[in-house]
């Protein structure tokens, strides 16, 4: 199994190296390894691809805006392609390549919560990059169970980035 990562426009060039060659790479490779071990994807799927945009503060406030009705930036939107009517990921069943989704990272506000909460911005950028992604495929942190389950596993894919040679 197989992850493209698309990167789409980036408003700032610092965010240039994330889009680029190694971590892209070890990203596909963590999030394939990850779905691959827990049969997340149907047994057609050879291959899955996502959009990865970086936008800044007031494209992500007009984002929030419109699609969520909150007002002001936030660190990341995703935007699952496969989420049913009861929010449950339902990929196609026959797709040998599922487009999973779009994940929009605002750069500024990644950056305020990382020194916000003692990490580092390349660190808390792969967290919320990891956070969307398990948005993609069905996860939710709408209840507190839900919300411990996938923070674990956003902690374990941040964890398996940065232990990854």
């Amino acid at each position: 199994m197989k992850t493209t990562i698309f990167c789409g426009e980036i408003f700032n060039e610092s965010n240039h190296e994330m889009c680029c060659g190694e971590r892209v790479k070890k990203l596909e490779k963590i999030l394939s390894d990850y779905m691959e071990e827990n049969n997340t994807l149907p047994p057609a799927a050879l291959e899955c691809e996502i959009s990865l945009t970086f936008a800044d503060a007031e494209q992500m406030a007009a984002i929030n805006w419109e699609y969520r009705d909150t007002d002001g930036p936030t660190d990341v939107l995703s935007f699952p392609m496969w989420e049913n009517e009861d929010g449950k990921f339902e990929p196609a069943e026959d797709w040998e390549t599922l487009t999973l989704g779009d994940i929009i990272v605002c750069p500024e506000i990644v950056a305020k919560n990382a020194a916000d909460n003692g990490k580092t911005p390349e660190s808390e950028t792969i967290l919320v990059i990891c956070h969307g992604f398990l948005h993609l495929i069905g996860f939710d942190h709408a209840n507190d169970e839900d919300k411990e389950s996938m923070w674990q596993i956003q902690d374990m894919l941040v964890k398996r980035f940065f232990e990854e040679s």
